[in-house]
C-alpha cells in the first residue's frame, strides 16, 4: 500500500505530499510538511465556477467539481 493511500489526506499544492490538515479556523488548511497555509475559496481560480463551501477535510472536497482544479488559495 502506498503512503498516500495509508494516510488518506489531501495532497499539499506546494510540496505535493499528503500532509494537508484542517487548521483551527473553518475553511483553512495547513501543510504539516512544508508549513504552507491555504484557504478554501468558493470560486474556482481555474474556471470561475462558484461552489458552496462546506467545512470539509477530504481530498475530493478541495477539488472543483466542474474542472477538477484546486479550490485552495495560498494565504
Amino acid at each position: 500500500m502506498a503512503e498516500s493511500e495509508a494516510l488518506d489526506r489531501p495532497k499539499c499544492p506546494s510540496c505535493k505530499e499528503p500532509w494537508l490538515r484542517p487548521a483551527q479556523l473553518p475553511g483553512r488548511f495547513v501543510c504539516v510538511n512544508c508549513l504552507s497555509r491555504y484557504e478554501l475559496v468558493s470560486q474556482c481560480p481555474d474556471c470561475g465556477e462558484h461552489q458552496t463551501i462546506a467545512r470539509m477535510s477530504r481530498t475530493e472536497d478541495t477539488v472543483c467539481m466542474n474542472c477538477g482544479g484546486q479550490m485552495l488559495r495560498p494565504i
